[in-house]
């Protein structure tokens, strides 16, 4: 299935458990709107030329899922003060590129806001096999702009090919770390596979994963 210049206000998604049954977005606007929920989702899908906003979670790269050329931001305000947000989530083999990402939601207390631009967590299974290649990560409201997929403490720590190479991270007066504390978290140059290759602060020079 193939979406294509449309304005999609909610979701589109398949299953985690799904298999075979991905599908195309291109040329789109993803409206979630202002409430919890994960506009593009989760499994075997395409994402290409297309802009999410609203949401806590604007794209969730579960399994074997290509998101390029696009842009995630604007998730919404939760006034409950429940919701971790995020731009896109990795799991496994996924190829992320050349988009422009980031998590600009506001902290609403006492837990809601953003964690990353780009998160992945070893909560439910190994984070492995992705490229995150040529993205603009824009700065966020969050502790860091990207996570690595090695979280100390995850039932799946052992994250493996991920590879981040020639990606730029944004960075301002107001956040000189892109995020609040860093760049980049939880990556682990030592894992088997990982590259770490050509990333780059908006203003020059060269971002370090440590």
């Amino acid at each position: 299935m193939t979406i294509r210049n449309s304005v999609i206000n909610g979701t589109v998604y398949n299953d985690e458990a799904s298999n075979g049954l991905g599908f195309t977005i291109v040329d789109s606007e993803v409206r979630i709107g202002n409430r919890g929920g994960t506009g593009i989702g989760n499994v075997g899908f395409t994402a290409l030329r297309v802009e999410v906003t609203g949401g806590n979670r604007s794209i969730n790269c579960w399994r074997n899922c290509t998101v390029r050329d696009s842009y995630v931001h604007g998730q919404f305000t939760d006034l409950s003060g429940v919701a971790h947000e995020s731009g896109i989530r990795m799991g496994s083999g996924g190829v992320i590129s050349h988009n422009t990402i980031t998590c600009d939601a506001p902290d609403v207390p006492p837990d809601a806001g953003c964690s990353a631009g780009l998160t992945g967590y070893g909560d439910f299974a190994t984070v492995e096999n992705n490229l995150i290649e040529r993205n603009m990560f824009l700065v966020t409201t969050g502790g860091t702009c990207a996570y690595g997929g090695s979280s100390s403490g995850k039932a799946y720590s052992n994250a493996n090919r991920i590879r981040f190479i020639d990606n730029v991270f944004q960075r301002t007066a107001a956040r000189p770390n892109c995020g609040y504390w860093f760049p980049i978290a939880s990556f682990d140059s030592s894992a088997p596979g990982n590259v770490w290759r050509g990333n780059t602060w908006s203003d020059g020079g060269v971002v370090k994963p440590g």
